[in-house]
């Protein structure tokens, strides 16, 4: 049985145990989870750039058809090599296709699952932690201490210094999404090019939650229910040149915050106490929007909405000349809805 969990994973996926042949990718963070599949992928066919060494299916079509995945898995390349398979779950119940491969694994093909978040000993993720030829490897949103790894090491990489109170500042308003994260440290990056260090000041001009956009206005109005709004503040977006993938990513973001908050809340926590448990720190207008939010929706309806956002944002990093109408469907579909979502 091999369960690795989150802090321990970037390790263990750097020296993967040669034995493992199924790789179980999940947890809240969707953003690190891609991160992690793309490092397991890189590590398993050894950076070979040939498109027959990675075959990647979505859930939905191994659920229609199972053999597809055993036929992919079972077939040999004319010069042999290693192979891997790439299955993005999205919330499909995948152990009909997967349990005959268990009996008789590939012998040179190993097969990468990436999903949700899932519940400790239940389906997929309990026949992933029962088997010494499987991995279930855990991806939860970054702490204090993995963010300012990540930071530090995006500076020196730029060839920036950070100063300790820019650094606490960016450790503040990242960290729900790796993905997301690293798209902000990059565009922070950028801002300071030519800089000798990043200041604090840089951080709250350029970083999303520190300077509220379109975006952040779209998922805002969406959560808060406001259809009209939504759809003024998606033309303004699009018409900017925002990217849908990146507004997807922030909704998934913004959305598993707003869950792990109303867990706190459940237990009794007001929302000022739950936002201190949690560590978020927003300006006062972003905490503000996601106090109604949090007053509007419960955990069970954000875990009821989740696994279809999630599907959205796959589909729309998947289907790019789609992308546009992918986007404005799950803001329109989530506004609508948010209506009821207490």
């Amino acid at each position: 049985m091999s369960v690795v969990s989150s802090a321990a994973a970037d390790r263990f996926i750097e020296r993967l145990p040669k034995e493992i042949r199924f790789y179980l990718v999940h947890g809240p963070d969707e953003g690190l989870a891609h991160e992690r599949v793309k490092a397991i992928i890189r590590n398993l066919i050894e950076g070979d750039a040939d498109p027959l060494r990675l075959t990647r299916f979505e859930g939905d079509a191994v659920a229609r058809d199972p053999g597809a995945l055993a036929d992919e898995a079972y077939a040999v390349l004319m010069f042999g090599g290693a192979r891997a398979i790439w299955i993005d779950a999205q919330a499909r119940d995948l152990l009909p296709a997967l349990e005959p491969l268990f009996a008789r694994p590939p012998s040179d093909c190993a097969i990468v699952v990436k999903a949700g978040q899932l519940r400790k000993g239940t389906g997929l993720r309990a026949a992933f932690e029962t088997s010494a030829i499987r991995a279930s490897i855990e991806c939860y949103s970054d702490d204090a201490n993995a963010l300012e790894a990540l930071i530090d090491a995006e500076a020196r990489a730029a060839g920036l210094a950070i100063a300790p109170d820019a650094r606490a500042a960016l450790v503040a308003l990242t960290g729900a999404d790796r993905q997301t994260t690293r798209g902000e440290i990059a565009k922070l990056m950028l801002y300071a090019r030519g800089k000798p260090a990043i200041t604090a000041e840089d951080v709250e001009a350029i970083v999303s939650d520190a300077a509220p956009s379109n975006l952040d206005q779209v998922v805002d109005q969406a959560l808060l229910g406001d259809l009209p709004a939504v759809e003024t503040a998606l033309a303004r977006f699009f018409h900017d040149g925002g990217e849908a993938d990146h507004l997807m990513m922030r909704l998934v973001a913004r959305l598993l915050l707003l869950h792990r908050l109303r867990l706190e809340m459940d237990q009794g926590r007001p929302f000022d106490a739950a936002c201190q448990a949690l560590f978020v720190k927003l300006p006062m207008p972003a905490r503000r929007a996601l106090a109604r939010q949090a007053e509007r929706w419960t955990s069970e309806s954000i875990a009821q909405r989740l696994p279809a956002v999630r599907q959205a944002s796959a589909r729309v990093r998947a289907e790019s000349r789609l992308a546009e109408i992918l986007a404005t469907r799950a803001l329109w579909t989530l506004a609508s809805r948010g209506r009821g979502g207490r």
